[in-house]
């Protein structure tokens, strides 16, 4: 059994996937609608698809994909679909690809998303790459990068220390009303400690 899926979702994705995100053991590879190009153009076997396939660019690519189409109209999001699929599974840990820029309401739903189904261990979008800490880690990063601290999900509460950074935090408090934004690093590890619901460490793509 697959402990650990690759998410590719709709939205801007990046121009590369670290190989860093892949797991030593095999991932669940899957796509919500249009993620099913953008893992296509990485040349990555998709596992499993499901959507509507409304904004699909190359429709041909479900003929060789195990997938569910989905009607156009329904409920609930394609990702969130996808979503309950890797938790039927037993699969709680994944990594998301995709999700940029584009509509405010599609962004925010798909943050609402991880509150119901956990935070991704790590987030790729065309302009962010935002890693997940859940209490302790030491975060390789070039110094002088810009770092911004979020919360992991809508109503999670987090106070987090870091002293490696320009303006060094202290049991800061992180969540939806209180961010560290746009901070630096100062050298590398960059060692954090959070105390309560995850956080992400978000690290702008150039």
């Amino acid at each position: 059994m697959k402990h650990h899926a690759i998410v590719f979702t709709g939205g801007k994705g990046p121009d590369s996937i670290p190989p860093d995100i892949f797991p030593l053991s095999p991932p669940y590879i899957c796509a919500a609608d249009s993620g099913l190009d953008i893992a296509r153009r990485f040349g990555l076997n998709v596992d499993y698809a499901i959507g509507d396939f409304d904004s699909l660019e190359d429709d041909s690519l479900l003929v060789s994909v195990n997938h569910r189409r989905l009607p156009s109209e329904k409920d609930i999001s394609d990702t969130e679909a996808l979503l309950r699929h890797l938790e039927e599974m037993g699969i709680c840990e994944y990594t998301l690809i995709g999700g940029g820029e584009g509509r405010f309401d599609h962004l925010l739903h798909l943050f609402s998303l991880f509150t119901r189904y956990g935070t991704p261990a790590r987030w790729l979008t065309a302009r962010e790459d935002m890693v997940r800490i859940n209490s302790e880690m030491h975060l390789d990063i070039v110094p002088g990068s810009t770092v911004s601290i979020l919360p992991g999900t809508i109503g999670g509460t987090s106070q987090v220390t870091c002293s490696a950074l320009r303006w060094p935090l202290d049991s800061f408090l992180v969540d939806t009303t209180h961010m560290s934004l746009s901070n630096i690093a100062m050298n590398s590890p960059l060692s954090l400690s959070v105390k309560g619901e995850p956080v992400f460490v978000s690290v702008p793509v150039s």
